[in-house]
């Protein structure tokens, strides 16, 4: 009887549904398109956007690049508590290296792509600073080689040629996917009927907890562990410039946006008009989903965007805000879900894990296992 139940639960002693859930999260898919942006997956527009990338001369005074917050060696992220480069922002810097994969950008979901989220920061004037003419005079005075080959020279108007330094980036940051770790590798060994040694015990425990008792899978699955979309945790901290608003915001500004995915700046057709005498087809729109945002929405009050786990033990501090510094102290708020959501309400489907602290060592150490064995190049 034992052989036989060992048996029904697989290979290695998962049970079946625990087993097919972990196939579920590796490897990485192929890169998703970009359908507002054709260059998106160019060549030269990913060396141009490269140069674009660590180029100071693109913020006002000259000291700020992209890389300057998105530090290729912290898997682009910087480190801070919350990002430093002109002034001192409010949120944590998030990484780029799920941007191939993301539907929404920023912490609240305020660009619904890649390129137009990449012209924020240039134009923030806490993060570079710069406005559309100092960016059309820095890309003719150092890149018109590079936008003379991917978009036959550098736009006239300066918001398209903010917009086509956006796309460069946007092509640039598609090719830095997050590499594989050990977790891939033992998921690999799953997959081909035995229990590897990729991981140890404790880390298969913590495996087991994610997937199951501490269901942390609920928000972080796939293979880029998130669900992308956006929740209200409750944190216990309210940063000293009040509380943010969140997707509640954002759901409203994206769908203002002057460079969301119905602008003239998307590569994309115009909406076609159906035949019929009420008007444009729903159907046939271009992105349908900004027509049902709703931002008063109850579950989007201080609600932000559940990040990517990939290399999650390199990329801390943690929450949108950078108030836990390190993963036991996120695992610890899990376990207890302290206090109450000032504004909204707390994600319905939180309970505390009331976990022991062996299950929640096990837990960490089966999420340090995501991050790649070298740091991105």
């Amino acid at each position: 009887m034992l052989v036989l139940l060992l048996a029904c639960a697989g290979p290695v002693g998962w049970t079946e549904a625990e087993r097919t859930t972990i196939l579920s999260l590796s490897p990485l898919p192929a890169r998703a398109p970009s359908p507002t942006n054709r260059v998106a997956d160019d060549p030269a527009a990913v060396r141009l956007g490269e140069s674009l990338f660590f180029d100071e001369g693109l913020s006002i005074d000259g000291q700020s690049s992209c890389a300057s917050c998105h530090v290729p060696e912290l898997h682009f992220t910087d480190g801070e508590r919350v990002a430093t480069a002109i002034g001192v922002g409010p949120r944590n810097t998030p990484s780029v290296e799920s941007v191939a994969w993301g539907t929404w950008f920023f912490w609240d979901g305020r660009a619904d792509s890649a390129w137009a989220q990449a012209t924020g920061p240039l134009l923030n004037p806490i993060e570079m600073g710069a406005t559309p003419e100092h960016v059309r005079a820095r890309l003719l005075a150092a890149h018109s080689v590079g936008f003379t080959e991917v978009f036959g020279g550098v736009a006239e108007d300066p918001t398209g040629a903010l917009v086509q330094a956006g796309k460069a980036l946007e092509a640039f940051e598609r090719t830095l996917g997050p590499k594989a770790g050990r977790f891939d590798r033992y998921v690999a060994q799953l997959g081909a009927g035995n229990d590897g040694d990729a991981l140890s015990a404790e880390e298969k425990r913590g495996l087991r907890l994610f997937v199951g008792e501490a269901a942390c899978v609920s928000c972080h699955h796939g293979p880029l562990f998130t669900d992308h979309s956006f929740h209200n945790l409750g944190l216990p901290n309210i940063p000293a410039g009040g509380i943010d608003p969140g997707r509640a915001r954002g759901a409203g500004d994206v769908g203002v946006d002057a460079l969301n995915c119905r602008s003239r700046h998307a590569d994309r057709p115009a909406p076609s008009t159906s035949e019929r005498t009420d008007g444009p087809d729903p159907f046939s729109e271009p992105c349908p989903e900004l027509r049902y945002l709703d931002p008063s929405f109850p579950d989007w009050a201080a609600a932000f965007k559940t990040p990517s786990l990939r290399n999650v033990a390199a990329t801390g501090p943690y929450m949108h805000d950078g108030q836990f510094d390190s993963l036991g102290a996120v695992l610890h708020f899990y376990d207890t879900l302290p206090g109450k959501p000032l504004v909204g309400h707390r994600e319905l489907t939180l309970e505390p894990l009331a976990l022991s602290g062996a299950d929640l060592a096990a837990l960490e150490a089966f999420l340090r296992t995501l991050s790649a064995e070298s740091p991105a190049p």
